[in-house]
């Protein structure tokens, strides 16, 4: 290898590990000219990572240990609530490398402000998230792309018959109410009266063979059995495991954005900072960290009493707290061992267990240490929006199947169509099921006539490119 490409190599190295999110915002002012770039992003995509910002989701009904009962409450808050923002993720994979254990994706992010013609419902608890996180009002009234109006031209309804007619896999987080928004608000029909007819209608949209569900939270819990499984979690420790799987020569995932783009993208484009902690892996641990960070909202995500909490808010603390526990479980399992492997073995454990505390607690840091600088990394990373989210969730499937994607180039079967549900074992399974009685669904089928025959056409295509 010369010294240019040694150069060469590095850089890329470094910027393999990626440490900011570009999203791309459109409103009514640009969404003409990006949408061909759009439009393209969607067909060409191996995933589309989507999320929703909502003005409210009701409250009763939704917690109900009865499925249908929580389906109801869905079904009336998509009726009743709107979709603020749409986020788009598109990761299409450039490159395969065995040799380097590395599945390269190119990401293209879009944040759309959507505004609704009919009226809706907007909840406090909705608007005191939403400008927390800084959304802008003022440009959802004037320039909120607008959807649902008596015309019935919708751009937005367009763009998600292009996506049902794309051959790709669907990310989610906790999907089945985004899906149950998206069906009502975009898709151009009414939601079923029941939980079953709704699945089989999603079984219909999302063919395993063609447009699978992969949901980032489902997998979280059934499959990589994470401690926690909000969205900002699994995010930030699938890009944490996703480095040390790199170090030790193991299938990694790398994202990159792409250098050239056209002026009213660049225009329209903003940046958001996921830089992992200074020095990661390697980085100090304060000792007293346990005494700071909040349970609730290292569990959950959430703090049940925010405003007079004084702990910390932090994910990356969170993290750091577990990968504590779990290294001092493998070294006391380790330990267990030490009468039947070589002496040799036993020194080496210890030694690597010694470095492995002298790295992280040498230095006797105390959070008031170093609080000041936790607080600036929250600030910089904190940036709320839908398209960060429907990036975190797109990265967080991918990384989760990293393993079925190097090996047999597609996603598990077995994790497909599934969504979690909180306070239930077993999730909801997007097949069709045997119904009862009359079913009208003139609406649907009619929709879904035009996806099958623009599905048949990208299936030819795709035929006669492999010839």
């Amino acid at each position: 290898m010369t010294d240019s490409e040694s150069s060469s190599e590095s850089k890329s190295s470094k910027k393999s590990m990626f440490e900011e999110i570009q999203v791309i915002e459109l409103n009514r002012s640009n969404f003409q000219q990006i949408w061909p770039y759009l439009l393209i992003s969607i067909k060409s995509a191996d995933f589309i990572g989507l999320d929703l910002e909502l003005s409210g989701l009701g409250g009763k009904g939704l917690r109900s240990k009865d499925i249908q009962e929580r389906y109801q409450a869905i079904r009336e808050a998509a009726k009743t609530r709107s979709i603020l923002s749409l986020g788009i993720a598109t990761l299409k994979l450039v490159q395969k490398n065995e040799k380097k254990k590395r599945l390269r994706y190119q990401a293209q992010v879009f944040n759309i402000i959507t505004l609704s013609e009919k009226p809706f419902t907007i909840e406090p608890n909705a608007l005191k998230f939403l400008a927390r996180h800084n959304f802008d009002f003022n440009k959802l009234i004037k320039l909120g792309v607008q959807f649902q109006g008596a015309s019935g031209q919708c751009p937005l309804k367009a763009l998600f018959f292009e996506l049902f007619s794309s051959s790709s896999s669907l990310c989610l987080h906790n999907g089945l109410v985004d899906l149950a928004f998206i069906y009502q608000q975009f898709y151009g029909a009414e939601l079923p009266d029941n939980l079953d007819k709704f699945c089989c209608n999603l079984a219909d949209l999302f063919p395993l063979d063609f447009l699978p569900v992969l949901d980032s939270k489902y997998l979280a819990e059934y499959s990589t059995r994470l401690p926690s499984s909000y969205l900002e979690y699994v995010f930030r420790r699938s890009q944490g495991d996703n480095l040390l799987e790199r170090e030790n020569s193991r299938f990694w995932v790398d994202v990159v954005f792409p250098e050239h783009r056209m002026e009213i993208v660049k225009q329209s484009m903003d940046v958001v900072k996921c830089a992992l902690p200074d020095g990661f892996p390697n980085h100090p641990i304060p000792v007293d960290l346990h005494n700071h960070v909040c349970n609730s909202f290292a569990h959950h995500g959430f703090c049940q009493n925010p405003q007079n909490c004084v702990k910390l808010h932090d994910v990356d603390s969170a993290i750091d707290l577990q990968r504590i526990k779990e290294n001092k479980k493998a070294f006391k399992r380790k330990r267990r061992y030490h009468n039947i492997i070589s002496e040799g073995v036993v020194e080496e454990q210890l030694e690597n267990e010694m470095e492995w505390k002298k790295a992280k607690f040498e230095n006797n840091l105390k959070v008031r240490d170093i609080k000041e600088k936790i607080v600036n990394r929250m600030a910089e990373n904190g940036l709320h929006r839908a398209g960060v989210d429907a990036f975190m969730t797109a990265f967080s499937v991918i990384f989760q199947q990293r393993l079925e994607l190097a090996r047999d180039n597609s996603v598990s079967v077995e994790h497909a169509n599934k969504l979690p549900l909180s306070g239930k074992d077993q999730p909801l399974q997007l097949t069709h099921r045997q119904i009862i009685g009359t079913f009208e669904n003139h609406e649907h089928l009619e929709n879904l006539a035009k996806i099958e025959k623009n599905r048949e056409f990208v299936r030819n295509n795709a035929a006669k490119s492999m010839k």
